[in-house]
């Protein structure tokens, strides 16, 4: 009873300092709420786990790893006010070492992923307070991301509230978290302001600062999104960095209803190079370097012909601005592609795919690939996948030795590439699932092939 008494009056001060004086006042004034046969009996649980066991071998090497991934939400910690939730990832190499550790000049099994050598990682961990002075409002403490600004991944505050209708405002503030660099001393805090002019538009106004001794960046960014028609509608987003242009982008998605056609483009420009100097907007940067000021755009198709068949088309390029640093060259390269892809549906339990694609990258490489699936769902429970991919790589290189003695001689590679998988999946129930991967790669470089599999497991409550 007086364990009771003292969650009580718990509440009570937090619903006051929030703004929630109704809500204290019948928590101090109803004897029902003082002495409640269980406190928790409004809280509810749900989330996922999730663990899969991953092998590879590769060149008489190979690598055994486990990862699990576990995410939990909590409603009405305090019906109708305190809500939360918490996330991670947890990575055992059971070959027991770092994946750092004793790193060649080329390990099949090092990928960027792993670089931090992090067991652990701790996404989110938050808690929730609604109705925190404003009644449509949502005050986060803890460790969090934000989908609003650029999914800013960060420990600290953020307060979305809506002041009035049509009107969305959130702030925030804390230190940003990267699992591959040190944040010691850093700070990352903003705004974004949303307004719905009709059903039809909306419009969106952010700004963000990033401090990170020495560099310290300014991010200010206007969104539009407007919907002419349900099958015509547009996005378009223009930033500055500094004061000066960085980012432009542009979404479009049309429908042609009679030709049972979807239309989806796109274009990227950015102006101003990323760097050392915009930690914030790159995680990786320490390894993949700068990314130099570079035009994109993609067209993509998608037609149904009937009931049973969908037709894919698409094209998209990438083109860089000229004089590139020397550091960037080979993580900055022009391409463009094409791709032509079919399904075939001529049964509800059997699906056939087929994919083909080319590349032609800047320096006369090229790639060409083709892939088939076929997909088989005897019972609800049940989907079994089985496939095959075939590609073919043109690359051209100097020699670095003899270039150093003032011979430009070129070198010329052209691999191919064939990999074959299969894949089976049940779900006996809604909440639970499980699902096995094999694949094998053959590579006419060398006689050693590769070997993955992959074991999954995962449940939802």
């Amino acid at each position: 009873m007086k364990s009771n008494a003292w969650k009580m009056v718990g509440v009570c001060i937090i619903a006051a300092a929030l703004g929630w004086p109704a809500a204290a006042q019948e928590a101090a004034e109803s004897p029902e709420s003082a002495t409640p046969d269980n406190p928790w009996q409004a809280m509810k649980l749900s989330g996922s786990f999730n663990t899969s066991y991953y092998f590879r071998s590769y060149d008489g090497r190979d690598d055994n790893d486990v990862y699990s991934f576990f995410s939990l939400r909590l409603k009405d910690v305090v019906e109708d006010y305190i809500d939360g939730g918490f996330s991670m990832r947890w990575h055992e190499d059971l070959n027991s070492r770092s994946p750092l550790d004793d790193v060649e000049s080329y390990d099949p099994f090092l990928d960027l992923y792993e670089t931090s050598g992090d067991r652990f990682r701790f996404y989110t961990g938050y808690l929730d307070l609604k109705q925190a002075v404003f009644e449509e409002s949502r005050l986060r403490l803890g460790r969090q991301y934000l989908e609003e600004i650029d999914q800013v991944h960060f420990d600290g505050a953020s307060y979305q509230f809506t002041p009035m209708e049509n009107f969305d405002v959130t702030l925030f503030g804390g230190r940003p978290v990267t699992f591959y660099s040190s944040t010691s001393g850093d700070a990352v805090y903003g705004s974004n302001l949303s307004y719905r002019f009709t059903n039809q538009t909306r419009a969106a106004l952010r700004y963000y600062r990033y401090e990170a001794d020495p560099f310290n960046d300014d991010l200010i960014a206007a969104e539009l999104w407007h919907m002419f028609t349900p099958e015509l509608q547009a996005h378009g987003e223009f930033s500055l960095l500094d004061g000066d242009p960085y980012l432009w982008k542009n979404d479009l998605f049309y429908r042609v209803e009679s030709w049972d056609l979807d239309i989806l483009g796109q274009v990227i420009h950015l102006f101003e190079e990323v760097g050392d100097h915009t930690i914030n907007f790159n995680p990786y940067l320490p390894l993949l370097y700068d990314y130099e000021p570079f035009t994109y755009g993609s067209v993509l198709l998608t037609k149904g012909v009937g009931p049973h068949v969908s037709l894919t088309a698409g094209f998209d390029f990438r083109a860089t601005d000229e004089n590139l640093n020397p550091e960037s060259e080979y993580t900055n390269r022009d391409y463009v592609r094409g791709t032509l892809g079919a399904e075939f549906y001529p049964t509800k339990q059997l699906t056939l795919s087929f994919n083909g694609e080319y590349w032609s990258v800047d320096d006369d490489d090229r790639f060409t690939g083709v892939s088939g699936e076929v997909e088989y769902k005897p019972a609800a429970q049940w989907t079994l996948t089985a496939g095959a991919e075939y590609g073919e790589y043109v690359q051209e290189y100097l020699d670095e030795f003899l270039y150093i003695f003032g011979e430009e001689q070129v070198f010329r590679i052209s691999p191919d590439v064939i990999t074959y998988y299969a894949r089976v999946k049940w779900q006996p129930t809604s909440r639970i699932y499980t699902a096995a991967r094999f694949e094998i790669e053959d590579n006419d470089l060398d006689q050693d092939e590769w070997y993955a599999f992959r074991l999954q497991v995962g449940v939802n409550f």
